[in-house]
This record gives structure tokens, C-alpha cells and sequence, in this order.
């Protein structure tokens, strides 16, 4: 890959963040700041007393503990965020090429020597590795004002201020099982993002509906033909358990990597995905 070639990706990068910086920095922040407030209000209802010895605990229990030990804890606090970076791409997909094809940018971007290729993988590249990063660095900016805010708290109680130091090191390393969680979970879901891209090229209108209801028109002609279920359950087995993707042990990333049906998906999602690749080669 030239270096021509990698700051033409690197501009179609750029584009997609800045047309979708409400889904990618807007709304985790968002929810840090709702966070941020719902922790505060409920720190203020406590009673002094029962404060410092929460405080005086919180201390102790990480006080000398490794870390990457603790990391897991904190990603309990993971959760909005992962769900809001799950919603948020999921209506980035289903709508960025029907959205190009509509305001006929398609139409600049195929007079630029930009391919289908680029322009799609921009896509895929945006949610699986460049949009985790803004979620990382806003849960970070969380937990460094909400450091700030402990250590006055912990200060104006006279705490020993030794394990909350360990305690946000943990907070630090768990922002490493975040972003690795949310890899893992696009890789694990490649199939969904193929799928929503494709529909996203090929609909005139209405992208969701169409990939939603050809989604049920395929598991109910399969039910209908073959009396068999596999489609339903394939996708139920893929989603059901967020076991499967998110990460709480550092030890355990290459081995949900490199399994059999994490590799599967990411196949049947790079089909999905040429197929958009394809379609969108076809325009108004």
C-alpha cells in the first residue's frame, strides 16, 4: 500500500467522524456526563459517616493489588458505553451508503480516484477500530474527573490515599479490556455489519426495513421449506451471550480471536461485505 494510497483512506476516515461525530463522540459523552451527575447526586445523598468508611474500604480492598488483577471490576462501569457504541453503529451502518447514494456525494467521491473498496472499508474501519478509540478516550476523561472528584472526597474525610491511586490504575488498565471487548465483539458480529451494509447500498428506501424484513422472508422460507431453524439459532447463539465477546481477562483475547466460530463470522461478514461492495456500484 503506497502512501497515496494511505492518506486517501486516512481523509475517508476522517470524513466519516466528522459527518458522525454525534455517534462516535456525542454520545458517550453523554452518558459520561450522566454517569458523572447520577454518581455525584448519590455520593451527596450518603451520610458523611457511612461516606468515609465506604471511601476508607474502597481503599483497602485495592490497596497493593496488580492492576490488570482489578481491570475487571471496572468494566461493570463498561456497559452503557458498550451498549450505546453498539446502537450507534448499528444506525451508522444501516444508513452511511444509503445516505451517500441519497445526497449523490456517491457521485463526488466515484469522480475522486477513491474505489467502492475504500470507501466501504472506510465504513467497516470507523466502527470496528476508529469508533472504540473515541469511547475509550471519553471513558478515560470519565475516570479522570471522576479521580479528581474521589480524591477531594477522600481528602476532606482524611482517607489513606495509597489504594485509590491502585484503584485508578485499575480504571487505566481496564480501558485496555474495553477496547480490546469491543474488537472483539465487531469481529464476533461481522456477519450484523456486513448485512446492514449491504442493505444500506442496495435500498432505495427504508434500509431497515428491508434488512429486517428480508432477514424474517429468509427464516421463514427456511422454517417453511426445510422445517429446519438454523439461521435463528446461528444469529440467537451469536448474540445471546455477551460471554462470548467481551473480554475481562487479558489471557483469554487470542483465544476468542482465533476460534472457529469467530473466524466463520468474520468470512460470512467479508461476504456480506464485497456484496456491498458490489451493490453500490449500482446508483440512481
Amino acid at each position: 500500500m503506497d502512501r497515496f494510497t494511505i492518506v486517501q483512506f486516512y481523509a475517508l476516515l476522517r470524513r466519516e467522524v466528522l459527518e458522525h461525530r454525534n455517534l462516535f463522540i456525542g454520545a458517550p459523552a453523554v452518558v459520561a456526563l450522566l454517569i458523572l451527575v447520577a454518581t455525584s447526586w448519590v455520593a451527596m445523598q450518603i451520610d458523611e459517616t457511612q461516606l468515609a468508611e465506604g471511601l476508607s474500604y474502597i481503599s483497602v480492598l485495592f490497596d497493593g493489588l496488580s492492576p490488570f488483577d482489578m481491570a475487571p471490576f471496572f468494566m461493570l462501569l463498561a456497559i452503557p458505553f458498550m451498549l450505546t457504541l453498539y446502537i450507534c453503529s448499528a444506525i451508522y451502518l444501516i444508513n452511511t451508503l444509503f445516505q451517500d447514494r441519497k445526497e449523490m456525494s456517491i457521485l463526488f467521491w466515484q469522480s475522486m480516484p477513491v474505489s467502492n473498496l475504500q470507501t466501504v472499508l472506510s465504513k467497516v474501519f470507523t466502527v470496528v477500530i476508529v469508533a472504540p478509540i473515541f469511547y475509550v478516550l471519553i471513558i478515560f476523561a470519565m475516570y479522570l474527573i471522576g479521580m479528581i472528584l474521589l480524591t477531594i472526597l477522600v481528602v476532606s474525610n482524611e482517607v489513606d490515599l495509597v489504594g485509590i491511586g491502585w484503584m485508578f490504575l485499575a480504571a487505566i488498565a481496564s480501558l485496555v479490556l474495553i477496547y480490546c471487548s469491543a474488537l472483539v465483539t465487531s469481529l464476533w458480529l461481522l456477519p450484523t455489519i456486513g448485512w446492514l451494509l449491504l442493505f444500506s447500498a442496495f435500498a432505495k428506501k427504508t434500509p431497515l426495513l428491508w434488512a429486517g424484513g428480508v432477514f424474517i422472508l429468509v427464516g421463514f422460507f427456511e422454517d417453511f421449506i426445510f422445517g429446519t431453524q438454523y439461521l435463528a439459532n446461528w444469529v440467537q447463539s451469536r448474540a445471546a451471550n455477551p460471554n462470548q465477546y467481551l473480554i475481562f481477562e487479558f489471557q483469554s483475547l487470542l483465544e476468542r480471536i482465533f476460534n472457529y466460530e469467530t473466524l466463520f463470522g468474520i468470512v460470512v461478514g467479508s461476504v456480506l461485505i464485497t456484496g456491498a461492495v458490489c451493490m453500490r456500484r449500482f446508483t440512481d
